[in-house]
């Protein structure tokens, strides 16, 4: 959009900016999910991209701050393989020292009232992941999809929430459990996955639990794929 006689970035004309970017970058339907505002662990990052990879892009705008960017960048590396922080001028500076150098980062231009995106650094995978953070993001049926997929049949649908996704943290690889993880809100689709249910979600049930078994079938053949390649 154009802001006549505009030099300052904000973060709606960023995010349209970056949202039309990816739109452009990111045209499967079927394949590339971006959601807008992703929850993971305590924070939620502006937009995240959801294909063969978990990609997360931070706002940064100038009239932000970087208060909450040590925490953000605690809780986005324990989820994201990759992310990318898109900064305008007044911080882009200091945001460069704070971001981690795996973090890709453009900087937000705005050029005859349209804010251009320029890449400045590319995104590196993450050294970072954590398994127990991963795991959050699986619902209930999906984290015992996986156990059941690995073979481990002794946590059951009457186990907390907390305790099946902790047993799927302990028992896959990192890479087994992002891709299953991928493959979990991708088959959720954009609304059911912008709308998470609560954690510790006890509610779920043994008769939810089966009608989560419409896509099963196609979780189990990607996870024991992933086995095979990678054993623990």
């Amino acid at each position: 959009m154009k802001h006549k006689g505009q030099s300052v970035t904000r973060d709606c004309d960023i995010r349209e900016a970056l949202l039309r970017t990816l739109g452009e970058q990111f045209a499967h339907p079927n394949e590339d999910l971006i959601f807008q505002e992703f929850r993971c662990v305590g924070s939620r990052i502006d937009v995240a991209v959801v294909n063969g990879s978990l990609h997360g892009y931070e706002i940064k705008s100038d009239s932000d701050n970087l208060l909450r960017l040590p925490t953000q960048i605690e809780d986005y590396s324990a989820v994201f393989d990759f992310v990318t922080l898109v900064c305008g001028k007044r911080l882009l500076s200091t945001a460069q020292e704070i971001a981690p150098r795996w973090w890709g980062i453009s900087a937000a231009q705005p050029t005859e009232g349209v804010v251009r995106l320029v890449p400045l650094r590319l995104p590196k995978q993450n050294p970072h992941q954590k398994r127990e953070a991963l795991a959050k993001l699986l619902w209930k049926p999906e984290a015992l999809r996986c156990l059941k997929t690995a073979g481990y049949t002794t946590i059951t649908s009457r186990h907390s929430a907390q305790r099946v996704k902790k047993e799927v943290a302990r028992t896959l690889d990192t890479r087994t459990l992002a891709n299953a993880v991928r493959h979990a809100i991708k088959e959720r689709g954009v609304s059911e996955s912008a709308t998470p249910l609560i954690e510790g979600d006890d509610l779920w049930t043994i008769e939810y639990t089966e009608m989560a078994d419409h896509y099963s079938a196609n979780q189990a053949r990607m996870l024991s794929m992933l086995s095979v390649d990678h054993p623990r």
